[in-house]
Formats: structure tokens, C-alpha cells, sequence
């Protein structure tokens, strides 16, 4: 069993938007009900290369710095779709066998 899953959100400076990010995902977490720990962190682009991290979450503008980082990266397109949010890390999560698919 995992004891946590680290997530890092990034932007360029690492300080707005993803602060803003980190506070839905953790949103998004809360409502799936994700059976093990998450802890998110917001760090900037520059740093992200070497963190160490399960996934990350960014947005397209930085998609090319991200190829390479060694992890799962999900880009988000709009920051404040809640739904889209939620829609993304629930079909990862689902993907890596983390949860199980909700039953309709």
C-alpha cells in the first residue's frame, strides 16, 4: 500500500498559479476519496526537473520543459474548470490502477 503520493504543480516563477493549482488538486483529492495520502507541493519550472515526485501537474505553456522529468505530467488547460480538474487526476489515478472506477 502506498503510504503517500507526492504531486508537484508548476509554473514559472512557482508561486501563482501553481498555488492556485495545488489547492484544487487537493480539492479534487478530497472528493475522490483516494485511499492514501497526497501531499502537493508548488515549485516553479526551473525546479521541477530534480524533484522527486510521483506526478506532475502543469499546464501546456510548460509541456516541452516537462518531456523529460522522468514522471507522469498531466496538463491542465484551464486552472479554475474544477471539473476538468477532477475529470484528469480521477482518469489517472484509474489508469494506474491507484482507485478503482466509480460505479454508476
Amino acid at each position: 500500500m502506498m503510504k503517500e503520493f507526492k504531486i508537484m504543480t508548476v509554473c514559472g516563477a512557482g508561486v501563482g498559479t501553481s498555488t492556485l493549482l495545488r489547492m484544487n488538486i487537493n480539492k479534487a483529492f478530497k472528493e475522490l476519496n483516494a485511499p492514501f495520502n497526497v501531499r502537493v507541493e508548488h515549485t516553479s519550472i526551473s525546479r521541477a526537473r530534480g524533484a522527486r515526485c510521483d506526478l506532475i501537474v502543469s499546464f501546456p505553456t510548460f509541456a516541452k520543459e516537462l518531456e523529460n522529468v522522468g514522471v507522469d505530467v498531466i496538463l491542465i488547460n484551464n486552472l479554475v474548470d474544477q471539473n476538468e480538474i477532477n475529470t484528469k487526476i480521477e482518469n489517472y489515478l484509474i489508469e494506474k490502477n491507484l482507485i478503482n472506477k466509480k460505479e454508476e
